[in-house]
Order: structure tokens, then sequence, then C-alpha cells
């Protein structure tokens, strides 16, 4: 059985420790990162700015930047799977958006259940390899995420400009709050592994 302390405050955390926490709040900046970075890819789309192939590289880099980071704390067959979950999304995604803009309502719909069945398989994931996260925490986060995702997509079609910017100013909310979960749960997660068994 494994034997919980209290999490130390900064103050209390051993220099040892700096490099990992460093980690954990650079990794709490992925959805916010990647909230932004779509918003640029769909921004270049919708308004034909011809840089769609350049931010579709930059999105890409996502998942092995943050793998770089989640490796350090859960390997590589976990961080693997991850890395390739993310990118499996941000491919749906990106599909997604082009279905909309064919107003192809059968496209649309195959890619709106892929979302979210990714969204389960990363939320189960999660849930799996850190015991201070839950399934269906992960599921309500990454479900709200992806819905804002369409909807945003939604109204740079329709050309609502007022209600996107309140629908991205609400995703950058959203973000704060996934990360500050992830953060918590990967601090959690790290004073765990250092406590002895009894």
């Amino acid at each position: 059985m494994i034997c919980k302390k209290e999490v130390q405050s900064p103050a209390q955390i051993p220099n040892f420790m700096t490099p990992q926490i460093n980690f954990i709040f650079r990794a709490r900046m992925l959805w916010r990162d990647l909230a932004t970075w779509l918003r640029a890819y769909k921004t270049s789309l919708y308004g034909g700015v011809e840089n769609t192939n350049e931010l579709s590289r930059r999105l890409f880099q996502m998942p092995k930047e943050y793998g770089s980071i989640l490796r350090v704390f859960f390997g590589d067959e976990n961080t693997e799977q991850l890395m390739f979950l993310l990118s499996q999304y941000i491919t749906i995604l990106q599909s997604l958006f082009a279905a909309q803009m064919n107003n192809d309502i059968n496209e649309i719909n195959d890619f709106t259940r892929q979302a979210y069945q990714n969204v389960n398989d990363t939320a189960a994931l999660l849930a799996g390899i850190n015991p201070y996260w839950t399934r269906g925490e992960w599921v309500a986060l990454l479900s709200s995420f992806t819905a804002m995702q369409i909807e945003e997509s939604s109204t740079f079609l329709i050309e609502d400009y007022s209600k996107n910017i309140d629908i991205f100013d609400s995703l950058l909310s959203l973000t704060n709050i996934i990360g500050d979960y992830f953060s918590q749960g990967m601090t959690d997660y790290f004073t765990l592994i250092l406590q002895p068994e009894t």
C-alpha cells in the first residue's frame, strides 16, 4: 500500500524536484496552445490566407513537444499512445472543418463522431496512467473543448464574429480549467511516486 502525504508548498519542494515541477507547469499549457493554434488554422482556412500548410505543420509539432514532457513521468509506451491520439484529434478536427466548409452533412456527422470517440479514448488512457485523473472528468473537459471547437468553426462560416470572439474567450477559460486539472493530477502523481511504500 502506498501512503500519501500532503502536497508540499513550493518553498518546501527540494531542489532536485524543480525540473519536474517546471515540466508539469509547461505541460499544463497544452490545451491553451492547441486552442490558439487551431484558431489560427481556422482563421487561415476560412479567410483564405493560404498559410494553412504552415499552421498545420505547427499543430502537428505539439504532440512531439508535449510528448517529451510526459515521457519523463509515464514512459515511452503511454506517451507514444497519447501522442498518437493527440495527432489523430488534430487530423479529425481539420477534416471536420473542411467538411463544414463544404457543407457535407455526412462527413460532418462522421468526423464529429470520430472526434468524440477520440475524446473517450484519450480520457480512458489518461485515467489509466494516473490515479489522480478520472475518465469521467476528462470526458467532460475534452467534450466541452471539442464542442467549442465545432461551434467556433461554425461562427467563422456564418461570419458571426461577435459570437466567435465570445466562444474563443470561453475556450481560453476552459483551457485554464483543463490546465489546472492536468497540473494538479501531475503534481499529485509525482508526489505519490516519491513516497516510500509501507
